[in-house]
């Protein structure tokens, strides 16, 4: 027979379970804002039987409810997918970050962009070529040339810069994952000795665990083990990070100095090392902010390291195939064997310009090697270095008179110096920048003279010669060459004019051509792969675009994936707050009845107590 007060029993544990019920109620409302927490609930069971009843038959009485266990509600299969997918989102949006960044960089298409300086410099060439002596033009094009040589140096320093905010966003990405991975190692001991009894749920302490793993699988690829004892072991690229057993592995960095063999990179690389064997982690492609950054600087590809190896390229092009164009030409003083960018010497006495076209020493970069020739840009005198033909020639091209009669055909050439005096009176020096002309004179009987002026107006006296001749005039030694087939009309003479000057007695501007040709059209390149520079930059800044836009669209796409996700758990773990009100009056009003039963058992009691045995009293 079971108790006289049994059911005081029944009903304490009913007010028990009501009331742990809406304490958890409570929890979870307090908790609707709180990152990582899981809705809690009450599982109730019904009480074992406590004894036998009397009737016909031997019956049992029921013993109330009790509180089986308070669990949280999460659905592990979600969290492995979302923790895989968050590792895959935080790579697409950093590398489309890095990538977006790089695009800044070289801001293309603009008014600043290389692209535009490029065309700039193509232009000035082909001003030069129209008049090669201009001195307008030829200040153009060195102009135009520090623009281009400035421009990419400007992009690349900003590509150095880039790779050292991803250095030190690496240094603070493993401080942080050795962070996690410490406070997920002293929660799985919590979580064990909570849990050691089998009677607990360690519920609170669980979410902040998966919370880091939240974080955790933003910042590497992770793979997530509980055992029976509930800890969690954790593995990156087949590498423990945290071990059930009670231990972590520590992540740490290494940096790599700039221009260090092999790679001889022009800025310093940090990278990730365990802390036990020193050996470098290999990260899983395409998953976590850290592989994300790392790829961002040395993907060969789409990262750092392959756009400053164009830049390089383009750098190396211009000191190398532009420069050996611009040396076989000659300058307005008459000199080959220049060179348009760079300041390198041969080292001999006297000191020639460096033939780039034999490399640079190992650990060089061809980057910081690129200038425009100080020569050049030194001084106005420097211009004269400007190879804008492709001959050499102390004479301009020899020009007949228009009223000429006759067909004569006139060559002149002279090598020597410059050095003028006046026609009239050669004994007293004029200005070296002063032109002379030469007027050879072919007469109706074919005789020939020539003359000299400064002036154009006031001529030396004629002297006559003989086809060909060589005589010396302002110091140079000049060569007349006279083939007539016929001679001028009676009693005329026909005149052929050509000019001597420190100049470019040759205005020619055949070279300018060939320049601006090697920027836009000329693919012998084996530097570029064969393609022209202006292809080449194209063909890189397109690029660019792509992977770009590539990267953002598996952006958006991985965050829809994630997003659908994080509302499937939310569905799981979320706190629905109708829900919790629901189950708040529904667990109120069961507390309230139990009391309201409790009373009534109260009263009865008191009758069975006091009342009993008062009859004939």
């Amino acid at each position: 027979m079971s108790s006289t007060f049994g059911g005081l029993n029944i009903l304490s544990r009913s007010l028990y379970a009501n009331q742990a019920s809406l304490e958890t109620v409570g929890h979870n409302i307090s908790n609707a804002g709180t990152d990582g927490y899981s809705r809690q609930r009450v599982n109730l069971v019904t009480a074992s039987p406590s004894g036998e009843v009397y009737g016909r038959n031997k019956n049992y009485s029921g013993s109330g409810v009790t509180v089986a266990s308070i669990t949280r509600a999460r659905d592990r299969f979600t969290d492995q997918q979302l923790w895989k997918e968050s590792s895959s989102l935080s790579y697409s949006q950093t590398s489309s970050a890095a990538l977006t960044k790089m695009e800044g960089v070289f801001t293309e298409p603009s008014e600043t962009g290389i692209q535009t300086v490029l065309n700039r410099f193509w232009t000035s060439w082909q001003t030069l070529s129209a008049d090669a002596s201009d001195s307008g033009a030829r200040t153009a094009v060195a102009q135009q040339g520090v623009a281009l040589v400035n421009a990419v140096q400007h992009a690349a320093e900003q590509l150095r810069d880039s790779a050292e905010n991803i250095n030190t966003e690496v240094v603070a990405s493993v401080d942080k994952i050795n962070q996690i991975t410490e406070s997920i190692n002293k929660l799985n001991e919590q979580i064990y000795f909570t849990e050691f009894s089998g009677t607990n749920n360690a519920n609170d302490l669980r979410d902040s665990r998966d919370l880091l793993v939240d974080e955790l699988s933003k910042l590497v690829d992770v793979s997530v083990n509980e055992d029976s004892t509930g800890r969690y072991t954790i593995q990156t690229s087949g590498l423990t990070l945290v071990d059930a057993k009670g231990y972590c592995n520590k992540l740490s960095t290494e940096t790599t100095a700039k221009n260090t063999p092999p790679d001889n990179l022009s800025y310093d690389v940090t990278k990730v090392v365990f802390v036990n064997n020193g050996e470098v982690v290999n990260f899983a492609d395409g998953k976590g902010e850290l592989k994300g950054l790392l790829d961002s600087r040395d993907s060969e590809s789409k990262g750092i390291k392959g756009y400053m190896t164009s830049l390089e390229n383009i750098s190396q092009f211009l000191l190398q195939d532009f420069n050996d164009v611009h040396r076989k030409g000659y300058g307005t003083n008459n000199e080959s064997g220049r060179n348009f960018f760079g300041n390198g010497t041969d080292g001999g006495s006297p000191a020639k310009d460096k033939d780039y076209t034999a490399g640079m020493p190992p650990g060089s970069s061809w980057i910081d090697e690129l200038t425009v020739n100080s020569a050049i840009t030194g001084s106005t005198a420097g211009l004269a270095i400007i190879a804008a033909k492709t001959t050499f020639s102390l004479v301009s091209a020899v020009t007949p008179d228009a009223d000429n009669t006759g067909s004569a055909t006139v060559t002149a050439t002279g090598t020597g110096t410059y050095a003028p005096t006046d026609p009239m009176n050669p004994a007293i020096p004029i200005d070296p920048a002063t032109p002379t002309t030469v007027r050879v004179t072919v007469n109706d009987s074919g005789g020939i003279s020539y003359s000299t002026s400064t002036n154009g107006s006031d001529w030396s006296t004629s002297i006559t010669m003989t086809s060909p001749i060589t005589v010396n005039i302002q110091g140079m030694d000049v060569t007349i060459t006279v083939n007539s087939t016929a001679d001028p009309a009676s009693a005329t003479e026909d005149t052929y004019e050509f000019t001597l000057s420190k100049g470019n007695n040759n205005a020619s501007g055949d070279n300018a051509i060939l320049l601006g040709n090697c920027l836009k059209t000329d693919a012998s390149s084996a530097t570029l792969g064969k393609v022209s520079l202006d292809s080449y930059y194209s063909a890189m800044i397109s690029t660019l675009g792509v992977q770009s836009q590539d990267a953002q669209r598996l952006s958006t796409n991985q965050k829809t994936v994630v997003d659908q996700l994080s509302n499937l758990r939310a569905s799981t773990a979320g706190v629905n707050m109708d829900e919790e009100m629901t189950d708040m009056i529904r667990f109120q009003k069961g507390y309230n009845a139990s009391a309201r039963v409790l009373t009534a058992m109260d009263e009865m009691l008191d009758k069975l107590i006091n009342g009993t045995g008062l009859v004939g009293r």
